[in-house]
């Protein structure tokens, strides 16, 4: 069986501060990952590591002296940043290999082998969103959900966890409405729209990455990285958070 877990920026980065790693919470959902007794596949955003200065220098965006230069920054700190999580796997006696993304993609090619070589090896490979050459005129941005949308279509895992800093997808805004609920099962059969009445910004975009997802894993899950134990839960009646099953 294998579980593909993806820790997003706003868990292992302080997103408001450039290239500021939020270790005591990295390290504890790192640990809960013991829990996870399946071939497992470790994908993490960049947070305050990327996406600042990728709006600083333009990229996603044409090529020129100055992108070019934004794009080894943003690369050489999105090494930094795994190299921050790789330490905290060791020292949790994790057996891992890093794939960078530059290992992955480039323009319209891509390749995934080496995935499946490691885990038939007994190593988790840990991959990250990071920037990458589209065309000769063009830089782009190989997201870690676009990263968790094709490692899914790829090998059809059996769940699929969004690690953010929230408890899940909520029928309306909970920071505009009191009256908000969790939804903790969201029914693919269902109408979503029925079930989501006002989701927009960051939220609204992961729960169109989760129905994507979703076409490819049995269950996509999205729980809060600052409660890891729901990481160890994910089989339990009693798990706050969502599923889509």
């Amino acid at each position: 069986m294998t579980t593909i877990v993806k820790l997003g920026g706003s868990i292992i980065t302080d997103k408001t501060q450039y290239r500021k790693f939020r270790k005591p919470e990295s390290e504890r959902v790192i640990a809960m990952l013991h829990s996870l007794h399946d071939d497992l596949i470790l994908v993490h955003g960049g947070g305050s590591y990327g996406h600042i200065k990728a709006k600083e220098y333009g990229i996603p965006g044409p090529v020129s002296e100055r992108s070019g230069i934004g794009f080894s920054l943003i690369h050489c700190d999105m090494l930094r940043l795994n190299s921050e999580v790789s330490d905290l796997l060791l020292s949790q006696n994790f057996k891992f290999v890093s794939i960078p993304p530059a290992n992955i993609i480039f323009g319209k090619s891509r390749s995934f082998s080496g995935f499946r070589k490691y885990l038939e090896a007994g190593f988790i490979p840990v991959t990250f969103g990071d920037v990458y050459v589209r065309n000769r005129s063009e830089y782009g941005i190989y997201s870690g959900d676009t990263l968790v949308y094709d490692l899914s279509r790829i090998f059809q895992p059996e769940r699929v966890v969004f690690v953010s800093d929230v408890d899940g997808i909520f029928d309306k805004n909970p920071k505009i409405y009191s009256d908000a609920k969790l939804l903790t099962d969201l029914n693919e059969s269902a109408s979503f729209q029925s079930q989501v009445t006002d989701v927009t910004g960051g939220i609204g975009r992961k729960l169109e990455v989760m129905k994507k997802v979703k076409k490819y894993a049995k269950s996509v899950y999205l729980i809060n990285g600052l409660k890891p134990e729901r990481l160890g839960m994910l089989d339990s009646p009693d798990l706050i958070g969502t599923v889509i099953q």
